[in-house]
């Protein structure tokens, strides 16, 4: 058996303009509405945009104390997700 990491909780921003989903992303996180340890965040894989900036938003984030990328750690939804360990 395969044990799989387990997020405390979970935002979906797919299909949402980037400025939208970073917006969302920001008042999930800054306003304390996540209150666990990790937050995973999907916002799929498409061209990958939408991907580099959550990324981006996220290591300069005070709130964001680690980011894991879905490929990195063999996540389901590879790519298209990141871990936000606040």
């Amino acid at each position: 058996m395969t044990d799989h990491f387990q997020p405390d909780a979970r935002i979906d921003l797919h299909a949402r303009s980037p400025e939208a989903a970073l917006a969302q992303l920001a008042y999930a996180v800054e306003s304390g509405r996540y209150t666990g340890r990790a937050l995973e965040v999907v916002h799929g894989q498409g061209s990958g945009a939408l991907r580099e900036k959550v990324r981006a938003w996220g290591r300069q984030s005070r709130h964001v104390k680690r980011v894991w990328e879905g490929e990195n750690y063999f996540l389901p939804g590879g790519s298209g997700v990141t871990i936000f360990f606040l």
